[in-house]
């Protein structure tokens, strides 16, 4: 069994490390060569490549049991959500036969910041720009026969704005403590994936 990896960051390089551990083999794919080298050095088959490109991949890796896009669009605006998300979407799947392909959005396709709770159900209707390019992508995906993952505020080992702040003591409660904010572990995502 294959898989590509796009995006073998924070998450990618988790999930990544979940499917070597069943026998897979894993192409892991990330912005710069420095990640390339850490990857490497971690056993993962990697390449450095800009996804927003048009792609090549060898013999070996055009067919391939699962694709999944995990890049990050570097926190970026629009411009490089389009980029990561969409053109990266698209020339992933042209490049590859994947026979599922997984894509990793967020919540922020929900227009709702009104304090109310947010379920599937609710229409995915963002009113910035960037929610829109990831929705589009969420419909680049689905069209593609793959399956979408809204995933909010990634937590994890070195990562988690929230238990930095309480641990540095400026941490503060908004709106009288009445804010509710969704974040998953990465390992619980990578799990998923």
């Amino acid at each position: 069994m294959k898989a590509i990896i796009a995006g073998c960051g924070f998450l990618g390089e988790a999930a990544a490390g979940l499917f070597l551990k069943r026998g897979w083999q894993v192409l892991g794919l990330c912005a710069r060569e420095e990640s390339v080298a850490r990857l490497r050095e971690l056993g993962l088959e990697s390449a450095a490549m800009d996804i927003s490109s048009k792609l090549q991949f060898s013999e070996e890796w055009r067919d391939v049991d699962v694709l999944i896009h995990c890049a990050s669009s570097g926190r970026g605006g629009p411009d490089a959500y389009r980029r990561v998300y969409v053109d990266g979407l698209k020339n992933l799947i042209a490049a590859t036969s994947a026979r599922r392909v997984l894509f990793t959005s967020s919540t922020s396709v929900y227009a709702q910041s009104d304090g109310s709770l947010v379920t599937e159900s609710d229409p995915a209707a963002p009113t910035v720009e960037t929610g829109k390019y990831l929705l589009e992508a969420e419909q680049i995906a689905t069209e593609a026969g793959g399956c979408v993952l809204r995933l909010a505020g990634i937590y994890g080992p070195g990562r988690s704005v929230l238990l930095r702040k309480y641990q540095e003591g400026t941490a503060v409660l908004e709106n009288g403590g009445g804010r509710w904010i969704n974040q998953i572990h990465r390992d619980d995502a990578a799990a998923a994936l």
